[in-house]
């Protein structure tokens, strides 16, 4: 877009070639004209496209969380929200019957060499509590006593999230969760843990793990 500042024939408007005139706060602007519009979305793109909407409308809550799990690279950060998304359009969001659908047990929010939780499980004890378990294996793999658990709560209709962002250590075996709402409507909550070592201000993670809906 373009202002013609001085004008000598007076006001413009209308059209001349491929541009197009018209008046705008008493000055005279030019812009070229729109092209032939593009051939409309194939059936493929339309599914990308309702993919991308469904995975964004999941992570959009979760990103302060994701935010603890950036990534240090050679020329900057890697987000980590970024990182999620990918993964659920990937891999979380299925095509069934042509319809794009999101599987959130499917989600990994973290992932990294570390050890993952083994034999984890979560059982809510409250309709506020909930309380997760692991074997604490320090002495296996990667897996190191100092590891701390990482855990998301997360009500998906509700967009509530509750995180553990400095968890119980590995080798303690289990972590108690204590939601922060009280709105009993809120019901089930997907939960995701995992494990991380911290070196200054890296960390290192474990792939998460979906203990299911509890």
């Amino acid at each position: 877009m373009g202002i013609i500042q001085n004008n000598l024939f007076g006001a413009i408007r209308g059209s001349m070639g491929n541009l197009v005139f018209y008046q705008l706060n008493g000055k005279t602007v030019v812009r070229q004209k729109p092209g032939p519009r593009k051939k409309p979305a194939s059936e493929r793109q339309l599914y990308q496209q309702e993919a991308f909407k469904i995975g964004q409308k999941f992570v959009t809550p979760l990103r302060e969380a994701l935010n603890f799990t950036l990534k240090k690279r050679k020329n900057g950060f890697e987000s980590g929200a970024n990182r999620t998304l990918s993964w659920v359009i990937k891999n979380a969001i299925i095509n069934e019957n042509k319809m794009p659908v999101l599987h959130p047990e499917k989600v990994k929010v973290t992932k990294g060499w570390l050890a993952s939780p083994d034999g984890a499980l979560a059982e809510r004890i409250s309709p506020f509590q909930i309380e997760v378990k692991w074997t604490p294996d320090a002495w296996q793999g990667s897996g190191r006593e100092e590891d701390r658990l990482f855990l998301i709560c997360y009500a998906v209709e509700a967009k509530k999230v509750h995180t553990i962002y400095e968890g119980n250590y590995r080798k303690s075996g289990n972590q108690l969760v204590e939601l922060p709402w009280a709105e009993p409507e809120l019901g089930e909550v997907y939960i995701y843990v995992s494990f991380y070592s911290q070196n200054g201000y890296v960390r290192d993670f474990s792939d998460s793990v979906c203990l299911g809906r509890i």
